[in-house]
């Protein structure tokens, strides 16, 4: 219970998240967790709001034009994820957590009981930040790698009944570079299952911070590069046209090039550089070297999304349809693979709107990625079926989930035809005129 938590125990909660490698670099969300743990410590914690936060912690006339409070609900959203994903992996030992609920901004403090074998079971595997374990996943994969190169005699006959596989190769051949290199790429390797949804924003400053210490861990590995190119064109991408949108676009293509020059025959240093170029609307060139990138690996999952991406947002939704329904068919389920959301929304623009809808249902059953974009896919093939009910409920639980989000802009943002954006939004626009 919290009323038996000291003070003091829930300072040194604080100072641990904030102390973590996971929040080293999210200062704006060290200082609104500070803050409102501050708050609670000296009594204050009923009057937390998000105009005090606004003020107190951004500097923020409350008097100022524009809605201050979303700078802040859109960090607290973020402070909850990563809070979570921080006690899913590095603070899984932690004796005291904090909690930020929906709904609020007040902290709430629990006290977790650590079972004696909880260090040697893997992480609860669940949907959202949660389902990666970036910290226990690497330890873990480097003592696999280490136990496979020890010394043990039993361990190394029982070894060599085996046939290696090709991820174990690699690991081996990494391991005896380093510790902290095969370290970089058990971190690249689950960050890179965090790519989508491709519209959530702090999703992808989260995935390029850690892209960030898997490059400080492997300067020399192509794949925190690689990584880190893609989540930067991805929020190049859904940031709107200025200096910010620049900045980042330069900054991906910048990642893409290193990742080339450290391994220019990669697949997923080729699919990165794809979609670089994709965010900086060298739309052509992207799929030039995105098939390049399939041809290269036309099984791995990740480099389909990707160009499933790249042609379904070029127009290309043929393309987009075959290649995403053979990553479909490719065997794995729920491991956070966008084909499904890619088929069916290929399959909306192809006027196939029952298979689009089947797709969406499919991915909601497998727990893929959705999105604000996901949902207006199928409010509007419900509308184009003639299921105005149908799709005037979906359209209601699109407001609600993602109040903030502006699909429009979404839209017409990564699409290189406006048109086509705008053969999903019309749904959304005729619902709105015509409620009933």
């Amino acid at each position: 219970m919290a009323s038996d938590i000291r003070n003091t125990e829930k300072t040194n909660a604080m100072l641990a998240v904030c102390g973590s490698e996971l929040f080293a670099h999210l200062d704006r969300l060290c200082a609104f967790l500070k803050y409102i743990v501050t708050e609670e410590l000296e009594g204050r914690g009923a009057l937390i709001m998000g105009k005090t936060i606004a003020q107190d912690v951004y500097d923020r006339d409350p008097a100022e034009e524009g809605d201050i409070n979303n700078v802040v609900r859109v960090d607290a959203r973020r402070l909850r994820q990563t809070l979570k994903h921080y006690y899913d992996t590095a603070g899984r030992s932690d004796p005291v957590r904090i909690f930020v609920d929906t709904g609020g901004y007040r902290p709430r403090f629990e006290r977790v009981a650590i079972a004696s074998s909880d260090k040697s079971e893997n992480p609860r595997r669940t949907f959202g930040w949660a389902a990666l374990s970036f910290v226990v996943g690497t330890g873990i994969g480097i003592g696999i790698a280490i136990i496979g190169l020890g010394e043990n005699s039993e361990t190394r006959v029982h070894q060599s009944t085996q046939i290696p596989t090709q991820d174990s190769l690699r690991r081996q051949a990494v391991i005896e570079q380093s510790a902290s290199s095969l370290q970089a790429m058990n971190l690249a390797d689950q960050a890179r299952s965090m790519m989508f949804p491709i519209f959530d924003r702090p999703r992808q400053q989260l995935v390029t911070e850690v892209f960030r210490r898997v490059i400080e861990l492997g300067p020399d590995y192509f794949g925190g590069y690689a990584g880190a190119a893609q989540a930067l064109a991805t929020l190049a991408i859904v940031t709107p046209p200025g200096p910010e949108k620049s900045e980042l676009t330069r900054e991906a293509m910048t990642m893409a090039d290193n990742a080339l020059r450290l391994a220019p025959a990669d697949p997923w240093a080729q699919s990165a550089q794809a979609w670089a170029k994709f965010a900086n609307r060298e739309y052509n060139e992207a799929m030039r070297i995105s098939k390049r990138a399939v041809a290269l690996a036309p099984d791995d999952e990740h480099v389909l999304d990707i160009h499933g991406s790249i042609a379904l947002f070029s127009g290309h939704f043929a393309e987009a349809a075959r290649h995403a329904e053979k990553a479909m068919n490719g065997g794995r389920s729920n491991q956070r693979f966008a084909n499904r959301n890619i088929f069916g929304a290929a399959n909306f623009h192809l006027e196939n709107y029952q298979t689009s809808l089947d797709a969406f249902s499919a991915a909601a059953s497998y727990g893929d990625p959705i999105s604000a974009p996901s949902f207006a896919y199928q409010t509007a093939a419900l509308y184009e079926l003639g299921k105005t009910k149908e799709a005037a409920r979906k359209y209601a639980e699109l407001k609600s989930s993602w109040p903030d989000a502006d699909v429009e802009k979404m839209l017409t943002g990564i699409f290189k035809d406006p048109l086509h954006a705008e053969k999903v939004i019309k749904s959304m626009k005729a619902l709105e005129s015509n409620p009933n």
